[in-house]
């Protein structure tokens, strides 16, 4: 497979090198020499320094064998000329636009092609939906959601009182009243693959697979109980906090935008009336739309970084703070700050991956990473093998992926214990029908199975062309 990627910032820069660890042949085209000549450096693909609304530019990067295109400059409408022009000359390359204005994605561009392009996608769109399915959650772990919404995958940490704490895998499972599967556990700077006899220690990070119900029951067995959110703070009345506020208290009109997309998301998230939503920005032109926008909410004119300003918002009286400012450090500290205060959860956008472990020893509850949510949008796109979704752990390291079996598909027919999957690659359940199966070495698959998979990074190239066949 080969992709061309516009754009060779943090997006850029991250799907490329997640796409070359796959084994996948990638040519990334950035018009700024230096940030070129970093590239080059760091990755091993073609890096074609020029301007990538060029064809001559896109000729060097090889777009005439591509099997995508993926223009994910800072510019949305250089992203739709490139990829119009791609689509215009080339009939082959699946075309993705990153688009993150909000003017444009309220329109209906996000459903229908338009000028050629097959996606459009919006990285502040992917932030608040994962945003949103916290809440939903009760902003306890990250939450994996499949299409077959039986079944969902939640982290959980392991503590000093947990009942997991030092005891084999086979003991729990048969204490707990639900069927549940740990997919992987995170130790220090490594993961394991469980078998019935590993033990869990403090601090371990574990993957929990079950239904809802089950899902809820550990974690009330765990003193985790699932949280409703009346009174939530959010901090940032930008792009993505516009996104988050509409979707809690769903106003928005049937117009075909964006939102439309987001009730299933929202349907105990949300607060109708908006009565208990305070947001907090210090740019009063911008606090001034968004009073008009939720006349309904609480509007905040503030730096939150002023001192004593938390203090005088009372938020020990919040049951939530949600920060997506476009400050990844304000938001962590900021979370961090209102945890001491008595918040009872937070949850931050942040940008670089790495600050999801920052957060996570500074005790907040859900860091969202607005590049690893688009990443992975993307990668859901131009994967072969029918993929629907795409769910990365431990940096990218390991990725969950749900995807379904046609009748091209070499796996078809046979017993699992009897396919030869690669080294740390587990089945984790399947979906056939109404049914959904947690995975078992007789199970045999059928044409049209949806099957969800955890395996390492380098083994995907792997996988597909089994799925494939």
């Amino acid at each position: 497979m080969y992709i061309v990627i516009l754009g060779a910032g943090r997006i850029g820069y991250q799907l490329a090198r997640q796409l070359i660890d796959e084994g996948k042949n990638v040519a990334l085209i950035e018009s700024d020499k230096d940030t070129a000549r970093d590239v080059l450096a760091r990755l091993d693909c073609l890096v074609v320094n020029e301007n990538g609304t060029s064809l001559e530019a896109l000729k060097k990067a090889g777009i005439q064998k591509a099997d995508a295109f993926v223009s994910v400059t800072e510019f949305d409408e250089v992203n739709m000329i490139a990829c119009g022009l791609v689509s215009s000359e080339f009939e082959k390359p699946v075309t993705i636009a990153r688009v993150k204005n909000v003017d444009y994605s309220r329109t209906k561009l996000l459903a229908y092609p338009f000028l050629g392009i097959d996606y459009i996608i919006n990285p502040e769109i992917e932030a608040a939906k994962a945003i949103l399915r916290s809440v939903e959650n009760g902003a306890r772990s990250d939450v994996m959601l499949f299409d077959n919404k039986t079944f969902q995958i939640r982290d959980l940490v392991i503590g000093s009182d947990s009942l997991f704490l030092g005891r084999p895998l086979q003991e729990l499972r048969q204490e707990f009243k639900y069927e549940f599967l740990v997919a992987v556990i995170l130790r220090d700077n490594y993961y394991i693959i469980p078998t019935g006899t590993t033990t869990f220690n403090e601090n371990d990070k574990v993957y929990i697979l079950s239904t809802e119900e089950g899902l809820k029951h550990i974690f009330e067995r765990e003193k985790q109980d699932h949280r409703d959110f009346d009174r939530i703070v959010l901090v940032g009345g930008g792009t993505v906090g516009t996104y988050v506020a509409d979707g809690l208290i769903q106003e928005d009109k049937e117009d075909g935008s964006f939102m439309e997309k987001f009730k299933s998301l929202t349907s105990r998230a949300g607060r109708k009336k908006g009565s208990n939503l305070h947001i907090i920005d210090k740019n009063y032109d911008k606090c001034k739309v968004l009073a008009e926008r939720y006349p309904n909410a609480l509007v905040t004119c503030e730096d939150v970084t002023d001192e004593g300003i938390l203090e005088q918002m009372k938020l020990r009286h919040k049951d939530l703070i949600i920060t997506t400012t476009n400050s990844q450090e304000m938001n962590v500290m900021t979370s961090v700050y209102a945890k001491a205060l008595g918040v009872g959860g937070a949850i931050s956008l942040v940008t670089r991956k790495n600050y999801r472990h920052i957060a996570h020893r500074l005790n907040l509850d859900v860091t969202i990473s607005r590049n690893t949510t688009m990443v992975n949008s993307i990668l859901k796109i131009i994967r072969h093998g029918n993929i629907k979704n795409v769910h990365a752990i431990s940096e990218g390291t390991l990725e969950v992926i749900e995807f379904s079996l046609d009748k091209e598909s070499a796996v078809l027919g046979k017993p699992l214990k009897e396919i030869k999957l690669p080294k740390n690659t587990l089945v984790l359940f399947l979906t056939r029908g109404e049914d959904t199966i947690f995975a078992h070495g007789d199970m045999v698959l059928n044409k049209n199975d949806h099957v969800v998979i955890l395996t390492e990074r380098e083994s995907i190239q792997q996988i597909e062309r089994m799925i494939a066949g």
